[in-house]
């Protein structure tokens, strides 16, 4: 929050020129205490004249000690002390908060400070505490002032809250109404280019009409694009009276359309940090009495009053405090648009670095918002206490979109590696194999050489040694077979398994024997797993995403509203039964939302279409092997019941998700795919 100095006077019309004109002195003595941070301030010495008393505070404590009668309140003095716990130490102090004083501790002030905004509601503040010491306006109108002045306060802490750019404006329209008392109330919008004004917001308590929001040029002719040109505040008594050779003028074509008369308008620029216009608000018809509906049948001009002063300055200190929301509220939106398309582009780009595996991740973060809303309906009592509201739905989206980043640390090698060995692998177990047969073929010779240079020659130990040598060297074909078969990522059957241990056997009395291996102790590993195509730690590895997705999710400096991305995204192969992993977390350490991920990535994986290596599970299988995970203790049944009965699997059906990845899709071990128990496995 900061006090800047009043650039434009209010522009007043129809003799509804508004008086600044200082307090007459007084022989009551009023104590005002501000922030001690705005101490070198040159405005405390300038207004410190009686009966006003300045003093610089840094705590409640100190301002009871004072006996303040009027608190500027910053930022840091609320969050010492809550607004309440002022209000309970000086129930009669009347509190101002310094982002609607807007005076700027870096402006040099000069010195026609009595026409500045922020004397103007500090007068009105001491106005307001010496009529109740002197009790000369009545009860109802120094409560009013009170009220309005706290309201502010209050409302200036509220839209700073808020970040939904339709709520926000219809809240400031809203509260813009129930300070001045006035019927209607209209927002514009100035377009970031400053060439155009949208027509944003309007409402009006006497009629109903149909709207629909509009864009035109920002030009003086409009009294909204004259206040959005000149930085100034129109205050119109009559919208009908304004002179003719006026630069701006009243349109009176809703007047004509719905057949209710404007009367009163005050319509007051908004300005941003960079002081420049962001909004214009435009409120209508300020009423004797709030209740009071303006209708077609009713006397408008009996019940409609100019706005006076006070309101005046109300809706300035309203509209400095919009400015600055309204910019927050665009701003926060613009990043939120910003970091959408960044984890948008983040999935998409390390999908086509796995096109096979397209798709996934953005499927997995629509099961998990049709999942999580489903709880929200869901009668189950587990569920109420775990229901989510939508920050934290955005929250699940977010890192079910990013589960897979991880994926970034695993080797190329492993994830694209179809079958147990290379291709390089078995082209040079097939030499070998070529070697060993030549060096059979060898041996055989220099036997058949041997018996012919002894003279010895004999045709049935001849025959023999052609005969061993044909069966060794058939052999060796069919050991290449069977390695080639054992090396396809399939289920290794006992037949398999049986002629592996035939080679293992036949393989080490050779190499001792001829000093080469047909095939090496680690190529003999590799052939020996039992099922797919991956070792043990390269599986390992695999399972490592999880761990660098963590990682990399760590190191976003997430807002307190997304802050357990990283943890829920960093559990989304946990088990109730402590069998996931990274971390083998029980069931009460894993998240609640990654309870629902977890349920979605394995029916996305088992479903999924977009494998190269294996066939897409049917819907009614899926669910039954996640049923079958649930009797196993690995994942919620609960869970999986309102994944079923609210039909939230089915969300993905319909839309393509195959945008943006174009090309062939190769082999690619998707990391989501190794998460079932053995049983239920489908790799």
């Amino acid at each position: 929050m900061r006090l800047t100095r009043l650039r434009n006077k209010a522009v007043s019309t129809n003799n509804a020129t508004l008086s600044v004109a200082p307090s007459s002195n007084t022989t009551h003595s009023l104590r005002l205490c501000y922030p001690k941070r705005l101490a070198s301030h040159s405005l405390w010495a300038k207004i410190a004249k009686p009966p006003l008393q300045c003093y610089a505070i840094s705590t409640c404590d100190e301002a009871i000690q004072q006996a303040a009668d009027i608190v500027i309140l910053d930022s840091e003095l609320i969050a010492h002390t809550s607004l309440a716990k002022w209000r309970e130490q000086l129930p009669d102090g009347i509190f101002l908060s310094e982002q609607h004083l807007q005076v700027e501790t870096d402006l040099i002030l000069s010195d026609d400070l009595p026409e500045l905004q922020t004397q103007k509601i500090i007068k009105l503040a001491c106005e307001g505490c010496l009529a109740r010491r002197r009790e000369l306006d009545s009860d109802i109108a120094l409560q009013s002032l009170s009220s309005n002045l706290n309201k502010l306060a209050s409302v200036g802490i509220a839209l700073a809250a808020e970040n939904d750019l339709t709520t926000l404006l219809r809240k400031i329209l809203i509260e813009g109404q129930n300070i001045s008392n006035c019927d209607a109330a209209s927002l514009f919008l100035v377009d970031a280019d400053g060439e155009h004004i949208t027509f944003k917001l309007t409402q009006n308590d006497s009629i109903d009409f149909p709207f629909q929001e509009s864009k035109f040029k920002l030009d003086a002719t409009s009294i909204s694009g004259y206040v959005a040109q000149y930085k100034t505040a129109l205050n119109i008594a009559d919208a009908y009276a304004i002179p003719a050779q006026s630069v701006y003028q009243f349109n009176s074509s809703f007047d004509v359309t719905t057949g209710y008369e404007t009367v009163s308008m005050l319509t007051l620029p908004a300005l941003n940090k960079q002081k420049n216009v962001i909004a214009v608000l435009q409120f209508i018809n300020k009423k004797r009495n709030r209740e009071t509906l303006l209708g077609p049948n009713s006397n408008i001009r009996e019940e409609v009053l100019p706005f006076d002063e006070e309101s005046y300055l109300l809706l300035q200190a309203l509209a400095g405090q919009a400015g600055v929301a309204i910019e927050n509220a665009i701003l926060h939106n613009n990043i939120q648009k910003l970091f959408e398309g960044f984890v948008n582009a983040s999935v998409m780009a390390i999908e086509q670095r796995d096109p096979t595996t397209s798709g996934h991740s953005f499927r997995v973060a629509d099961l998990c918002v049709a999942l999580a809303r489903a709880v929200n309906l869901s009668d189950n009592p587990q569920h109420r206490a775990q229901r989510h509201n939508e920050t934290q739905i955005r929250e699940l989206r977010y890192a079910a979109l990013l589960h897979d980043f991880g994926k970034v640390g695993v080797r190329e090698s492993v994830l694209v590696k179809s079958k147990k060995l290379t291709d390089a692998n078995i082209q040079s177990i097939r030499y070998r194999i070529l070697l060993a047969q030549e060096k059979l073929k060898n041996k055989a010779l220099k036997q058949q050489l041997q018996m012919h240079r002894s003279g010895k020659f004999d045709k049935e130990i001849n025959h023999r040694i052609e005969i061993n040598l044909a069966r060794e060297l058939e052999q060796l074909d069919h050991f290449f077979t069977t390695i080639v078969e054992a090396n396809e990522p399939m289920l290794l059957d006992a037949g398999k398994k049986t002629d592996l241990n035939r080679i293992a056997a036949y393989c080490s009395p050779f190499e001792r024997a001829h000093g080469i291996a047909i095939v090496s102790p680690e190529e003999f590993s590799m052939l020996a797993i039992s099922k797919g195509s991956l070792s043990s730690q390269e599986r390992l590895e695999i399972e490592s995403h999880v761990t660098h997705t963590r990682n990399f999710l760590q190191l976003i400096p997430w807002t307190d509203e997304l802050k357990q991305v990283p943890a829920i995204a960093g559990a989304h192969h946990e088990k109730l039964d402590g069998s996931g992993y990274p971390d083998g977390k029980a069931s009460n350490e894993i998240p609640f939302a990654s309870k629902i991920m977890t349920i979605c990535d394995i029916y996305d994986a088992l479903t999924a279409s977009d494998r190269p290596y294996k066939s897409a599970v049917p819907p009614e299988f899926a669910l039954d092997i996640l049923n079958q995970e649930a009797k196993a203790g690995a994942v919620d049944q609960s869970l999986i019941d309102v994944f079923i009965e609210s039909d939230a699997y089915k969300c993905i059906t319909q839309k393509d998700y195959s945008e943006g990845f174009e090309g062939e899709k190769g082999f690619g071990h998707h990391v989501c795919d190794f998460d079932l128990h053995e049983e239920h496995a489908h790799d």
